[in-house]
């Protein structure tokens, strides 16, 4: 975020955006990954940073495929850096895969005991238990007298 120079470098390294496109996405993309990031730390919107993270992933896996399958010899920029390099590797392609399925398990199951959502959204966290059954146990509950 802080070394533009390295961004915009890493960014264009990759060779599929025009100038000024690449200058903007140096610019924004590090700051949307913070705020991404820090919904998730904090638990808040998790659905929604569950899917940005799904496809922020899935977008860089795109470009490392293509950056392979055209042999360019670049850094990925995954870790700072970026621009001329070794190239891109296997490795670097699969070491994302975990995170796109990360994002779209938490797109699909954004609710946990400790997440600010929590504090914020009228929902229940119920403990692996669907809605009905919650529900028959409160009638039981309600029939019974509360015993």
């Amino acid at each position: 975020m802080f070394d533009r120079q390295g961004s915009i470098l890493a960014v264009d390294a990759y060779d599929v955006l025009p100038g000024d496109v690449v200058r903007f996405v140096a610019l924004v993309l590090p700051l949307v990954e913070i705020a991404v990031a820090m919904l998730l730390i904090l638990g808040l919107f998790v659905r929604f940073a569950g899917v940005a993270t799904a496809l922020l992933a899935a977008v860089f896996i795109a470009g490392l495929t293509q950056a392979k399958a055209r042999g360019l010899e670049i850094d990925c920029g995954c870790f700072g850096g970026g621009g001329p390099g070794t190239g891109v590797t296997w490795w670097d392609i699969m070491r994302d895969v975990p995170i796109v399925l990360c994002g779209l398990y938490l797109a699909a199951r954004p609710r946990g005991p400790l997440q600010l959502d929590n504090r914020f959204l009228d929902t229940e966290v119920h403990d692996g238990q669907d809605d009905a059954a919650n529900e028959q146990g409160d009638e039981a509950r309600a029939a019974t007298g509360g015993r």
